[in-house]
Protein backbone atom coordinates (compact mmCIF):
# COMPACT_ATOMS: atom_id res chain seq x y z
CA UNK A 1 0.00 0.00 0.00
CA UNK A 2 1.34 3.42 -0.73
CA UNK A 3 1.73 5.96 2.05
CA UNK A 4 0.53 9.97 1.47
CA UNK A 5 3.11 12.05 1.93
CA UNK A 6 1.94 14.41 4.27
CA UNK A 7 5.40 16.85 3.32
CA UNK A 8 3.56 19.00 0.31
CA UNK A 9 2.23 22.38 1.65
CA UNK A 10 -0.12 22.92 -1.13
CA UNK A 11 -1.41 21.45 -3.95
CA UNK A 12 0.53 21.82 -7.27
CA UNK A 13 -3.07 22.11 -9.46
CA UNK A 14 -5.43 24.02 -7.52
CA UNK A 15 -2.56 25.61 -4.66
CA UNK A 16 -5.34 24.06 -1.40
CA UNK A 17 -3.05 24.18 1.55
CA UNK A 18 -5.80 21.28 2.79
CA UNK A 19 -4.49 17.96 3.06
CA UNK A 20 -3.80 15.05 2.94
CA UNK A 21 -1.32 15.12 -0.45
CA UNK A 22 -0.52 12.52 -2.55
CA UNK A 23 2.70 14.03 -4.66
CA UNK A 24 1.79 17.31 -3.70
CA UNK A 25 -2.11 16.76 -5.03
CA UNK A 26 -4.57 17.05 -3.12
CA UNK A 27 -7.16 14.36 -3.26
CA UNK A 28 -9.50 16.01 -5.53
CA UNK A 29 -6.83 17.02 -7.71
CA UNK A 30 -5.33 13.29 -7.77
CA UNK A 31 -8.40 11.72 -8.33
CA UNK A 32 -8.81 13.66 -11.35
CA UNK A 33 -4.72 13.57 -12.89
CA UNK A 34 -5.06 10.03 -11.94
CA UNK A 35 -8.11 8.33 -12.46
CA UNK A 36 -8.62 4.30 -12.02
CA UNK A 37 -6.96 2.13 -14.25
CA UNK A 38 -9.76 -0.05 -15.35
CA UNK A 39 -10.24 -1.55 -18.70
CA UNK A 40 -13.81 -0.70 -19.62
CA UNK A 41 -15.88 -2.34 -22.74
CA UNK A 42 -17.95 0.11 -24.32
CA UNK A 43 -20.35 -2.34 -26.64
CA UNK A 44 -21.24 -6.09 -25.80
CA UNK A 45 -22.44 -7.59 -29.15
CA UNK A 46 -25.02 -10.72 -28.12
CA UNK A 47 -26.56 -12.92 -31.11
CA UNK A 48 -29.11 -15.58 -30.56
CA UNK A 49 -30.34 -18.31 -32.61
CA UNK A 50 -33.79 -18.71 -32.58
CA UNK A 51 -33.71 -21.87 -33.58
CA UNK A 52 -31.90 -23.73 -30.78
CA UNK A 53 -30.95 -20.66 -28.64
CA UNK A 54 -27.46 -20.97 -28.96
CA UNK A 55 -25.88 -17.48 -27.46
CA UNK A 56 -23.21 -15.81 -28.66
CA UNK A 57 -21.03 -12.81 -26.72
CA UNK A 58 -18.33 -11.16 -28.91
CA UNK A 59 -18.66 -14.09 -31.90
CA UNK A 60 -17.54 -16.33 -29.26
CA UNK A 61 -20.29 -19.08 -28.04
CA UNK A 62 -21.04 -19.25 -24.30
CA UNK A 63 -24.34 -21.02 -23.60
CA UNK A 64 -27.37 -21.76 -24.84
CA UNK A 65 -31.00 -20.47 -24.11
CA UNK A 66 -33.19 -22.49 -23.10
CA UNK A 67 -36.21 -20.89 -23.97
CA UNK A 68 -38.21 -21.68 -20.59
CA UNK A 69 -35.73 -19.36 -19.21
CA UNK A 70 -35.81 -15.77 -18.44
CA UNK A 71 -33.60 -14.11 -20.96
CA UNK A 72 -34.06 -10.62 -19.29
CA UNK A 73 -31.40 -12.41 -16.45
CA UNK A 74 -29.58 -14.14 -18.69
CA UNK A 75 -28.79 -11.20 -20.80
CA UNK A 76 -27.90 -9.36 -17.58
CA UNK A 77 -26.11 -11.91 -15.99
CA UNK A 78 -23.79 -12.40 -19.55
CA UNK A 79 -23.43 -8.26 -19.53
CA UNK A 80 -21.97 -8.34 -16.11
CA UNK A 81 -19.75 -11.40 -17.00
CA UNK A 82 -18.45 -9.56 -20.08
CA UNK A 83 -17.90 -6.15 -18.21
CA UNK A 84 -15.99 -8.24 -15.61
CA UNK A 85 -14.02 -10.07 -17.27
CA UNK A 86 -12.53 -7.04 -19.28
CA UNK A 87 -11.87 -5.08 -16.17
CA UNK A 88 -9.01 -6.94 -14.90
CA UNK A 89 -7.57 -5.15 -12.27
CA UNK A 90 -5.26 -6.03 -9.27
CA UNK A 91 -6.54 -3.84 -7.00
CA UNK A 92 -9.37 -4.90 -4.94
CA UNK A 93 -12.57 -2.96 -6.18
CA UNK A 94 -16.41 -3.32 -6.10
CA UNK A 95 -18.84 -3.37 -8.71
CA UNK A 96 -22.90 -2.19 -9.03
CA UNK A 97 -24.96 -2.44 -12.45
CA UNK A 98 -27.68 -0.54 -13.16
CA UNK A 99 -29.48 -1.57 -16.90
CA UNK A 100 -32.53 -1.03 -18.76
CA UNK A 101 -33.12 -4.61 -20.10
CA UNK A 102 -36.53 -5.52 -19.77
CA UNK A 103 -38.12 -9.26 -20.80
CA UNK A 104 -41.23 -7.12 -22.27
CA UNK A 105 -39.65 -5.04 -24.50
CA UNK A 106 -37.61 -7.55 -26.22
CA UNK A 107 -39.88 -10.57 -26.51
CA UNK A 108 -43.40 -8.54 -27.37
CA UNK A 109 -41.32 -5.14 -28.99
CA UNK A 110 -38.59 -6.56 -30.69
CA UNK A 111 -36.11 -4.13 -28.72
CA UNK A 112 -32.20 -4.99 -29.56
CA UNK A 113 -30.60 -2.02 -27.49
CA UNK A 114 -29.80 -1.61 -24.02
CA UNK A 115 -27.03 0.20 -22.00
CA UNK A 116 -25.45 -1.08 -18.42
CA UNK A 117 -24.58 1.46 -16.20
CA UNK A 118 -21.20 0.18 -14.04
CA UNK A 119 -20.40 1.85 -11.05
CA UNK A 120 -16.81 0.65 -9.98
CA UNK A 121 -15.83 1.22 -6.19
CA UNK A 122 -12.02 1.18 -4.86
CA UNK A 123 -9.81 2.30 -2.27
CA UNK A 124 -6.11 2.50 -3.31
CA UNK A 125 -5.13 4.80 -0.44
CA UNK A 126 -5.95 4.56 3.28
CA UNK A 127 -5.68 8.41 3.52
CA UNK A 128 -8.24 9.01 0.91
CA UNK A 129 -11.79 8.13 0.55
CA UNK A 130 -13.31 5.73 -2.47
CA UNK A 131 -12.39 6.28 -5.90
CA UNK A 132 -15.10 5.87 -7.69
CA UNK A 133 -15.57 5.46 -11.90
CA UNK A 134 -18.85 5.11 -13.84
CA UNK A 135 -18.92 3.93 -17.52
CA UNK A 136 -22.03 3.04 -19.58
CA UNK A 137 -21.52 -0.23 -21.84
CA UNK A 138 -24.22 -0.89 -24.98
CA UNK A 139 -25.52 -3.86 -25.49
CA UNK A 140 -26.24 -4.99 -29.17
CA UNK A 141 -29.08 -7.90 -29.47
CA UNK A 142 -29.16 -9.78 -32.86
CA UNK A 143 -31.14 -12.21 -33.81
CA UNK A 144 -29.24 -14.53 -35.83
CA UNK A 145 -29.49 -18.40 -36.98
CA UNK A 146 -26.02 -19.86 -35.94
CA UNK A 147 -23.43 -21.85 -38.26
CA UNK A 148 -24.46 -24.88 -37.06
CA UNK A 149 -28.10 -23.97 -37.91
CA UNK A 150 -27.72 -22.50 -40.81
CA UNK A 151 -25.85 -25.77 -42.21
CA UNK A 152 -28.85 -27.81 -41.17
CA UNK A 153 -31.32 -25.82 -42.50
CA UNK A 154 -29.44 -25.49 -45.78
CA UNK A 155 -28.90 -29.06 -45.82
CA UNK A 156 -25.15 -29.64 -45.31
CA UNK A 157 -23.61 -32.85 -44.91
CA UNK A 158 -20.27 -34.38 -44.87
CA UNK A 159 -21.55 -38.12 -44.95
CA UNK A 160 -23.35 -40.82 -46.29
CA UNK A 161 -24.51 -44.11 -44.65
CA UNK A 162 -25.47 -46.84 -46.77
CA UNK A 163 -26.35 -50.40 -45.45
CA UNK A 164 -27.44 -53.83 -47.85
CA UNK A 165 -27.79 -56.59 -47.96
CA UNK A 166 -24.93 -58.88 -49.55
CA UNK A 167 -27.04 -60.66 -53.02
CA UNK A 168 -30.11 -60.10 -51.36
CA UNK A 169 -33.41 -58.14 -50.30
CA UNK A 170 -33.32 -56.81 -46.92
CA UNK A 171 -36.27 -58.18 -44.79
CA UNK A 172 -39.11 -56.16 -42.88
CA UNK A 173 -37.74 -57.59 -39.47
CA UNK A 174 -34.01 -56.30 -40.66
CA UNK A 175 -34.98 -52.98 -41.42
CA UNK A 176 -37.88 -52.40 -38.64
CA UNK A 177 -34.56 -53.42 -36.29
CA UNK A 178 -32.15 -51.24 -37.86
CA UNK A 179 -34.26 -47.84 -37.84
CA UNK A 180 -34.87 -48.65 -33.98
CA UNK A 181 -31.55 -49.34 -33.21
CA UNK A 182 -30.08 -46.32 -35.21
CA UNK A 183 -32.58 -43.60 -33.47
CA UNK A 184 -31.35 -45.25 -30.12
CA UNK A 185 -27.73 -44.85 -31.37
CA UNK A 186 -28.68 -41.23 -32.12
CA UNK A 187 -30.17 -40.65 -28.64
CA UNK A 188 -26.39 -40.56 -28.01
CA UNK A 189 -25.79 -36.81 -29.94
CA UNK A 190 -28.94 -35.19 -28.39
CA UNK A 191 -26.93 -32.83 -26.47
CA UNK A 192 -25.39 -31.87 -29.70
CA UNK A 193 -26.45 -30.00 -32.81
CA UNK A 194 -24.34 -30.98 -35.74
CA UNK A 195 -24.88 -34.52 -34.93
CA UNK A 196 -28.09 -34.93 -37.14
CA UNK A 197 -29.17 -37.19 -40.11
CA UNK A 198 -31.16 -36.18 -43.30
CA UNK A 199 -33.17 -37.95 -46.24
CA UNK A 200 -33.81 -41.55 -44.24
CA UNK A 201 -34.98 -43.64 -46.63
CA UNK A 202 -35.85 -47.21 -46.13
CA UNK A 203 -36.82 -50.19 -48.38
CA UNK A 204 -35.81 -53.58 -49.09
CA UNK A 205 -32.82 -52.46 -50.98
CA UNK A 206 -31.29 -50.74 -47.98
CA UNK A 207 -31.10 -47.96 -45.77
CA UNK A 208 -29.30 -44.75 -47.10
CA UNK A 209 -28.95 -41.23 -45.04
CA UNK A 210 -27.08 -38.62 -44.94
CA UNK A 211 -24.97 -37.44 -41.88
CA UNK A 212 -24.10 -34.04 -40.87
CA UNK A 213 -20.66 -35.09 -39.87
CA UNK A 214 -17.70 -38.03 -41.31
CA UNK A 215 -17.80 -39.26 -37.61
CA UNK A 216 -21.08 -39.53 -36.96
CA UNK A 217 -21.44 -41.68 -40.42
CA UNK A 218 -18.70 -43.64 -39.71
CA UNK A 219 -19.85 -44.33 -35.08
CA UNK A 220 -23.02 -45.58 -36.80
CA UNK A 221 -21.66 -47.67 -39.71
CA UNK A 222 -18.93 -48.97 -36.98
CA UNK A 223 -21.87 -49.85 -34.53
CA UNK A 224 -24.36 -51.48 -37.33
CA UNK A 225 -21.13 -53.54 -38.51
CA UNK A 226 -20.68 -54.92 -34.69
CA UNK A 227 -24.84 -55.63 -34.61
CA UNK A 228 -24.95 -57.21 -37.52
CA UNK A 229 -21.41 -59.12 -38.30
CA UNK A 230 -21.77 -57.15 -41.60
CA UNK A 231 -18.87 -55.51 -43.57
CA UNK A 232 -17.77 -51.81 -43.35
CA UNK A 233 -16.09 -49.79 -46.55
CA UNK A 234 -15.25 -46.59 -47.18
CA UNK A 235 -15.51 -44.26 -50.31
CA UNK A 236 -14.20 -41.17 -50.74
CA UNK A 237 -15.32 -38.58 -52.65
CA UNK A 238 -13.35 -34.82 -53.31
CA UNK A 239 -16.56 -32.28 -53.38
CA UNK A 240 -14.85 -28.85 -53.54
CA UNK A 241 -11.84 -26.92 -51.82
CA UNK A 242 -11.97 -24.70 -48.85
CA UNK A 243 -10.37 -20.94 -48.98
CA UNK A 244 -7.38 -22.01 -47.97
CA UNK A 245 -6.62 -24.57 -51.09
CA UNK A 246 -7.45 -27.88 -48.39
CA UNK A 247 -9.62 -30.67 -50.94
CA UNK A 248 -12.56 -31.17 -48.61
CA UNK A 249 -14.32 -35.01 -49.51
CA UNK A 250 -17.64 -36.60 -48.87
CA UNK A 251 -17.28 -39.68 -47.59
CA UNK A 252 -19.42 -42.82 -48.09
CA UNK A 253 -19.66 -45.71 -45.45
CA UNK A 254 -21.37 -48.88 -46.67
CA UNK A 255 -22.22 -51.69 -44.08
CA UNK A 256 -22.80 -55.12 -46.36
CA UNK A 257 -24.96 -57.40 -44.67
CA UNK A 258 -24.15 -61.28 -44.44
CA UNK A 259 -25.44 -63.43 -47.06
CA UNK A 260 -27.84 -64.85 -45.24
CA UNK A 261 -29.70 -63.90 -41.66
CA UNK A 262 -31.11 -65.39 -38.98
CA UNK A 263 -34.04 -67.56 -39.47
CA UNK A 264 -32.94 -68.38 -43.12
CA UNK A 265 -33.38 -71.88 -44.55
CA UNK A 266 -30.01 -73.35 -46.07
CA UNK A 267 -28.94 -76.46 -47.76
CA UNK A 268 -25.49 -77.73 -47.33
CA UNK A 269 -24.03 -80.53 -47.85
CA UNK A 270 -27.80 -82.40 -48.72
CA UNK A 271 -29.29 -81.04 -45.20
CA UNK A 272 -31.52 -78.55 -44.13
CA UNK A 273 -30.53 -76.39 -42.06
CA UNK A 274 -31.89 -72.59 -40.59
CA UNK A 275 -29.38 -70.46 -39.67
CA UNK A 276 -29.56 -69.44 -35.76
CA UNK A 277 -26.16 -66.83 -35.51
CA UNK A 278 -23.64 -65.09 -38.02
CA UNK A 279 -20.59 -64.01 -36.69
CA UNK A 280 -17.49 -62.20 -37.99
CA UNK A 281 -16.04 -65.47 -39.24
CA UNK A 282 -18.46 -67.70 -38.31
CA UNK A 283 -22.21 -68.93 -38.96
CA UNK A 284 -23.97 -70.80 -36.59
CA UNK A 285 -26.76 -73.77 -37.93
CA UNK A 286 -29.29 -75.97 -36.64
CA UNK A 287 -29.87 -78.88 -38.55
CA UNK A 288 -33.25 -80.23 -39.28
CA UNK A 289 -32.56 -83.42 -39.53
CA UNK A 290 -31.47 -84.40 -35.80
CA UNK A 291 -31.65 -80.45 -34.17
CA UNK A 292 -27.52 -80.74 -33.62
CA UNK A 293 -26.45 -77.00 -34.04
CA UNK A 294 -22.67 -76.59 -35.47
CA UNK A 295 -20.44 -73.59 -36.63
CA UNK A 296 -19.02 -73.55 -39.88
CA UNK A 297 -16.66 -71.20 -41.58
CA UNK A 298 -18.53 -67.81 -43.27
CA UNK A 299 -17.02 -67.82 -45.97
CA UNK A 300 -17.40 -71.41 -46.60
CA UNK A 301 -21.20 -71.37 -45.79
CA UNK A 302 -21.20 -68.56 -48.51
CA UNK A 303 -19.40 -70.46 -51.52
CA UNK A 304 -21.58 -74.11 -51.02
CA UNK A 305 -24.63 -73.57 -49.03
CA UNK A 306 -27.82 -72.49 -51.34
CA UNK A 307 -30.54 -70.76 -50.19
CA UNK A 308 -34.21 -72.35 -49.55
CA UNK A 309 -36.67 -69.53 -47.83
CA UNK A 310 -37.91 -68.73 -50.81
CA UNK A 311 -38.73 -72.41 -52.11
CA UNK A 312 -40.35 -73.88 -49.84
CA UNK A 313 -43.69 -74.04 -48.83
CA UNK A 314 -44.89 -73.21 -45.37
CA UNK A 315 -46.98 -75.19 -43.39
CA UNK A 316 -48.71 -75.72 -39.73
CA UNK A 317 -48.36 -78.60 -37.91
CA UNK A 318 -49.90 -80.32 -34.54
CA UNK A 319 -47.67 -82.96 -32.36
CA UNK A 320 -49.83 -85.90 -31.94
CA UNK A 321 -47.98 -88.29 -30.14
CA UNK A 322 -44.84 -90.34 -29.54
CA UNK A 323 -43.47 -93.53 -28.32
CA UNK A 324 -40.26 -92.29 -27.15
CA UNK A 325 -38.43 -92.27 -30.82
CA UNK A 326 -41.40 -91.92 -33.49
CA UNK A 327 -43.40 -89.30 -33.79
CA UNK A 328 -47.07 -88.78 -35.26
CA UNK A 329 -47.36 -85.23 -36.57
CA UNK A 330 -51.10 -83.85 -38.16
CA UNK A 331 -50.66 -81.33 -40.86
CA UNK A 332 -53.12 -78.69 -40.24
CA UNK A 333 -53.98 -77.20 -43.74
CA UNK A 334 -55.24 -80.49 -44.98
CA UNK A 335 -55.26 -82.67 -41.52
CA UNK A 336 -52.67 -85.37 -42.84
CA UNK A 337 -51.41 -87.48 -40.35
CA UNK A 338 -47.32 -87.59 -40.57
CA UNK A 339 -45.25 -90.60 -39.35
CA UNK A 340 -41.42 -89.03 -38.72
CA UNK A 341 -38.55 -89.34 -36.01
CA UNK A 342 -38.88 -87.51 -32.60
CA UNK A 343 -35.13 -86.41 -33.47
CA UNK A 344 -36.39 -84.58 -36.21
CA UNK A 345 -38.62 -82.34 -33.98
CA UNK A 346 -37.90 -78.85 -31.83
CA UNK A 347 -36.35 -79.64 -28.75
CA UNK A 348 -38.95 -79.67 -26.06
CA UNK A 349 -41.74 -79.94 -28.11
CA UNK A 350 -44.60 -80.97 -26.02
CA UNK A 351 -48.07 -83.37 -27.25
CA UNK A 352 -50.61 -81.34 -28.41
CA UNK A 353 -48.84 -78.04 -29.47
CA UNK A 354 -48.63 -76.30 -32.47
CA UNK A 355 -45.20 -75.80 -34.63
CA UNK A 356 -44.23 -73.84 -38.32
CA UNK A 357 -42.42 -76.04 -40.46
CA UNK A 358 -42.50 -76.43 -43.89
CA UNK A 359 -42.44 -78.96 -46.95
CA UNK A 360 -40.40 -79.40 -49.48
CA UNK A 361 -40.23 -82.03 -52.38
CA UNK A 362 -42.98 -83.75 -50.36
CA UNK A 363 -40.71 -83.90 -47.29
CA UNK A 364 -42.02 -82.46 -44.04
CA UNK A 365 -39.56 -79.84 -41.90
CA UNK A 366 -40.18 -78.38 -38.64
CA UNK A 367 -39.29 -75.12 -37.40
CA UNK A 368 -39.24 -73.56 -33.29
Amino acid sequence: MIRISQKGRFCAICGTTTGPFLDNFCETCYKKEFPLDINIIENIDVEICPLCGNLKVQGATITTWNKDENLESILREIAKRTIMEKIQSNMYYECEFEDDIEEDKIMNYGVKKFQIKTTITASPFEEFSDFMEEFLTRIQLHRTSCGECSKFKSGYYEGVLQIRADDRKMTEQELERLEAYIDKLMERFEESKMMYILDFKADQDGITCKTSTKYLAETLAREIKNLTAGKMSIAYELKTQAKDGTDIYQNTYLVRLPQYTEGDIIEYEGIFWVVKNIAESQIKLESLENREIKSFDRNRINERAIKKSDSVVSREYMFISTDGENVTIMALDNYETIDDLLKRLPLHKEIGKNMKGFIYEDKNYYLE
